[in-house]
């Protein structure tokens, strides 16, 4: 899993994992849904352009082709988490079983991916995750209906979660170099992305930048810059740009 960008099953795919040491994870994408929850450690999530300061019970549901990663700060708590792989097929099986399920999709758009259940969410969606995860391991009768109704449970709340002004809808963190150089590389994909160009926006030495991103995000700037803009030219091909117009 911690290399694996894949999925092997067309359904939904599960892991449990506790770690006293992690490797750092680069930004990297999906072409499924992911289910994050969040146990115990010390690390933030980078998600777009945004980042969460994680804590115990917090929920976030990455859509796909979204850059994501973890950032840890240290390891004097174990790093405790679950993450759920859901297909597109499936998460469309069930937006005609509920329509409603999609409201996510709209609080997406406003950065707004993280549910913090807190200590009496963490009690009572824990159970949920060890479901799923008896569902993906286990061979007996009828275990991918069992972690479908999971997932279709988590959704729901999650869903329900989003579409109230809750307090539980933790807003994401913008406020340092970082994260506003990062908006303003999603927001200015086909233009002038150069060190020095960007370096000038932010009134900084293109080194500094460039230090800050690589400490922070664990790949080059420019790396970055390129997953970000091949991602974007794969979205427009699929939804019927010519290859010839995607950057013009």
């Amino acid at each position: 899993w911690l290399n694996k960008h894949y999925m092997e099953r067309r359904d939904f795919e599960a892991e449990h994992a506790v770690h006293s040491q992690y490797p750092k994870i680069v930004p990297h994408y999906h072409e499924f849904y992911e289910l994050y929850f969040f146990l115990t450690g010390h690390a933030d999530y980078v998600v777009g352009d945004v980042r969460f300061q994680l804590e115990s019970g917090d929920l976030l549901l990455v859509p796909p082709n979204i850059v994501h990663n973890p950032v840890f700060h240290d390891f004097t708590v174990f790093y405790d988490r679950y993450v759920v792989w859901i297909s597109s097929g499936l998460m469309e099986r069930l937006f005609t079983i509920d329509p409603e399920l999609r409201l996510f999709q709209e609080k997406n758009r406003e950065n707004r991916f993280l549910y913090r259940s807190g200590e009496e969410g963490l009690r009572r969606l824990r159970p949920a995750f060890g479901t799923i995860c008896s569902a993906y391991e286990g061979q007996q009768a009828c275990r991918r209906s069992e972690g479908i109704a999971a997932i279709l449970t988590l959704l729901a709340e999650y869903n329900r979660v989003l579409s109230g002004q809750n307090e539980k809808l933790y807003p994401a963190s913008r406020d340092t170099l970082l994260t506003d150089i990062l908006c303003y590389i999603r927001e200015n994909l086909t233009g002038d992305l150069s060190l020095d160009a960007v370096a000038e926006v932010f009134y900084t030495n293109k080194f500094h930048l460039s230090h800050v991103f690589k400490q922070e995000m664990r790949i080059s700037f420019y790396q970055y810059v390129i997953q970000l803009r091949l991602i974007a030219g794969k979205n427009h091909i699929l939804a019927g740009m010519p290859v010839g117009q995607v950057w013009d």
